[in-house]
């Protein structure tokens, strides 16, 4: 939970959860990961692990980190450190003898790969190559292939407009779970999380919860 120093501005929290900011590419987030795997193994972290990585779109290689790289070099460090590592681990949890059961979740950006010819269309590609979402069990799209598809929620008070969320079209891509996808849904997303707005009435509905009860925090901020 947040605390809130009024004389530096700063925020400081407190959880059960280990936060760690301290990379400057991608093989010291691998190692960092790896080293939680393996204090979990020797019975120092005694207890499953949700990983979360935000976002590996935006972290080179040492190599390209350094000046001597490029994208290959990008997508062949997380072929390596993820598919043929990483993802390893992790789907080893998942079987029926393991003591944990440990999930990585990652966020990337993705960019758009224009048809090669007037009949084709355009396909969403991964940052970094394709190791991410060949190696992944369940993909999201937050938004179009073509476009943002995302679009402001405001509110009037006062003579003023206020910003307090976005619409979100959000989509599965790809699903080893279950196999069913949604091929479009809708979201609000706010500073608090995500609500339904799937529907004009969840849209209303989930306007004027957010508004009871984040109003404080509207107007603190304002």
């Amino acid at each position: 939970f947040p605390s809130h120093d009024t004389a530096t501005g700063e925020l400081e929290w407190d959880g059960f959860y280990i936060f760690n900011n301290n990379f400057d590419y991608i093989e010291q987030i691998t190692d960092y990961i790896n080293s939680l795997l393996d204090a979990q193994e020797k019975g120092d972290l005694d207890y499953s692990l949700c990983i979360m990585w935000d976002s590996v779109g935006s972290v080179p290689c040492k190599m390209t980190y350094e000046g001597k790289g490029g994208k290959q070099h990008n997508a062949s460090v997380l072929a390596d450190k993820i598919g043929m590592g990483i993802n390893q681990r992790i789907s080893g949890s998942r079987k029926s003898d393991s003591k944990y059961e440990n999930t990585l979740i990652i966020v990337n950006q993705p960019w758009v790969e224009l048809p090669d010819n007037i009949y084709g269309q355009p396909k969403i590609k991964a940052k970094g190559g394709e190791s991410i979402w060949l190696n992944s069990t369940l993909v999201f799209l937050f938004g179009n292939e073509k476009n943002a598809g995302i679009s402001k929620i405001d509110v009037q008070t006062k003579g003023k407009k206020i910003k307090i969320g976005n619409r979100s079209k959000v989509s599965v891509l790809k699903n080893h779970v279950n196999s069913l996808s949604l091929l479009e849904g809708k979201l609000m997303v706010t500073s608090h999380g995500f609500r339904k707005m799937k529907t004009p009435e969840e849209e209303k509905q989930s306007k004027q919860d957010y508004l009871k009860e984040h109003w404080e925090y509207i107007k603190e901020n304002m």
